[in-house]
Parts: C-alpha cells; sequence; structure tokens
C-alpha cells in the first residue's frame, strides 16, 4: 500500500498506469427508452476512484504538457473548474510534484471541495456570478488575474487547449473501441462542456458511419442559445464556446435540449433501474430519447460522465414518506 505519494522514484510511470486504469471504462445495457422503441448503452465514466471520468483529463493533459515541453518539473498548475476536473488534477499534481491552483464558485459540491482541499490544492473561490457571463466567466477573470501576478503558472486552458481531445484520442478512445458493438449501435448522443470526450468519441465512431449528436442544456450557448442560469455543472457554457468544441462543430449532427427539470427526472429515471448518477447523465438519458423519437435511430450509445453522489438528493427529490411526515408533524 502507498502510504504517502511523495518521493515517488518514477511519478509519471505510476501517473501513466493509474490512467490507463481510469479509461478502462465499462460499457453496460441501460435498458429500453421512449417506450421501447429504442434500447440505451452507456459508457460509464463515473467507475474511478474520484467518481468522475475526468480522472482522464486531468492526468492526461499534465503528461501530453510534459511530453510537448510546456510544464516543467515542479511547476504550479492553474485552472478554472466546476468541480470534478479539480480532484482528477490535485490528484495528479500530487504525484507528478506539482502545486495545483483551482478557481471555482461557491456552488462547488461540498464533498467536491473537500476532495481537493484533502488533496492539498488551493483553492480561489469567486464571490459570486458575473452580470452577463455567471460564474464561469467571473471564475475566468479571476484567473486572468492571478496569471497576471504569476505568470510563470502553467495554464491547462481546458477549454482551448488541443491536449484536451489528445488525451481521448489517446488514452479513452482506444480503450472503450473494443468494447462497443459497433454494428449495434445506430446514432451516439453525448453531453458536452468543453468537448473533449465528444471530439474523440465522435471522430472514431464517424468514421465507422455512425452520426453523433449532443444532449445539452437550456440556457447554455455552446451551440447559439441565449445563455442561461442552470443548477448542472460540467455542461454547457454560459460565457463563450470552448475552441475545443467549436473547431469542431461538423462532428456534431444535432442538438437535443433539456431542462433542469427534466435532468432531474432523468436522474430519478436512472435511480430507479439502479443507475445512480448526475444530472449531466440525466441530460444524456434525456437527449437519447428525444434521438429516438425524432430520427430513425434506435439502438443508442451514450456517456454518463459521473455518479450522483456528488450532488446528495439534489436530483432525487425528497421521499414521499418523508414528505408525509413532515406534515404530520
Amino acid at each position: 500500500m502507498i502510504e504517502d505519494w511523495s518521493g515517488i522514484e518514477e511519478p509519471r510511470v505510476v501517473a501513466e498506469r493509474m490512467l490507463q486504469g481510469f479509461a478502462d471504462l465499462p460499457v453496460l445495457d441501460c435498458g429500453p427508452i421512449a417506450g421501447g422503441r429504442g434500447r440505451l448503452r452507456a459508457i460509464y465514466g463515473m467507475t474511478t476512484t474520484e467518481s468522475s471520468f475526468k480522472s482522464i483529463l486531468g492526468f492526461g493533459i499534465l503528461l501530453l504538457a510534459y511530453e510537448a515541453g510546456l510544464l516543467k518539473p515542479g511547476q504550479t498548475v492553474i485552472e478554472s473548474t466546476s468541480g470534478s476536473l479539480g480532484v482528477s488534477l490535485a490528484l495528479a499534481g500530487k504525484i507528478l510534484g506539482h502545486p495545483i491552483e483551482l478557481v471555482t464558485d461557491p456552488n462547488i459540491p461540498a464533498v467536491t471541495r473537500r476532495k481537493i482541499e484533502l488533496l492539498g490544492a488551493e483553492l480561489h473561490i469567486v464571490s459570486g456570478p458575473h452580470p452577463t457571463g455567471g460564474t464561469q466567466q467571473s471564475r475566468v477573470e479571476l484567473l486572468e488575474a492571478l496569471l497576471a501576478e504569476r505568470p510563470d503558472m502553467h495554464w491547462t486552458d481546458q477549454n482551448n487547449s488541443d491536449l484536451n481531445p489528445a488525451v481521448y484520442r489517446r488514452w479513452l478512445v482506444p480503450s472503450v473501441e473494443p468494447k462497443l458493438d459497433l454494428d449495434w449501435i445506430d446514432a451516439a448522443i453525448f453531453v458536452v462542456g468543453t468537448g473533449g470526450h465528444f471530439v474523440g468519441l465522435a471522430e472514431m465512431l464517424r468514421a465507422k458511419g455512425i452520426p453523433c449528436y449532443v444532449a445539452d442544456r437550456v440556457g447554455s450557448a455552446t451551440f447559439g442559445l441565449e445563455p442561461g442560469p442552470s443548477v448542472l455543472r460540467g455542461i454547457g457554457n454560459t460565457n463563450c464556446v470552448p475552441k475545443v468544441i467549436g473547431s469542431n462543430l461538423h462532428l456534431v449532427e444535432d442538438v437535443y435540449y433539456s431542462t433542469d427539470e427534466e435532468a432531474a427526472e432523468g436522474v430519478r429515471e436512472l435511480a430507479g433501474r439502479g443507475i445512480y448518477a448526475g444530472g449531466t447523465s440525466g441530460i444524456a438519458l434525456q437527449g437519447a430519447r428525444k434521438l429516438v423519437e425524432t430520427t430513425g435511430a434506435r439502438n443508442i450509445l451514450t456517456f454518463f460522465p459521473d455518479r450522483g453522489d456528488l450532488y446528495g438528493d439534489q436530483f432525487l427529490g425528497s421521499s414521499p414518506v418523508a414528505r408525509w411526515e413532515k406534515v404530520a408533524a
């Protein structure tokens, strides 16, 4: 058992081995959707030690930065994150010997914040949302201010770095592709934040003749909607279109939108099937259903990014018995 990550003789070898394990994600049958007219299979990204597939990106983007000569040993790394990537970077930094500083907002889930703190990363928390760009823009402005004060830091820049999709091409796609029955899949639909995993998977699937769609949230400006608030994290954008997805729009067949309420309905439905996932997975489920209802596609592949325990009962709703007990009291 490794009791202390400090003093590792070959930290990059250790990180590479961990990354290969993070990328070894299962593909499971989720059952019928759209009244039995379709069927859903999902790549499960919530099977890592941190409960999010962002483990792949956190480790991979640092290892590729080493290879590209962009990251120096011991250099401080900074990034803006809604939470999950922050945990991954904090762990990767601890193993690879990099101080990690993360810019986030007050809505970061308490369990995610505590994970980051225990891993020794430093958190910079914005005071509130930007008047027009929401908390994403507030985080960007604080990050830029910190970089102006300390330009020696390395910014991973997940929204715009070519290393983002390169991580998924190198580690995720080769691991997942052999597990997919490509002849079974009529279409695929994935959620998009920066778009890194979408780009990697869509390139592979479209090369096999499989169209790829996006499930996005109402209030996301990524594909042209008016920006608006949402309780969902890690999906959509209110202040920009990340270069990662913006330069790869040719991979997107169409976009299906769902509200926060529909996301919660999807989370509850998944929980009823024994799948405890987060709000973005609820969006993915709803998008898959709408895809079946509006096209001839029947067998759908999607991606569930993270486990629901990151969000407590935010999307599950309260128990009818608990509500009755509260009224009775």
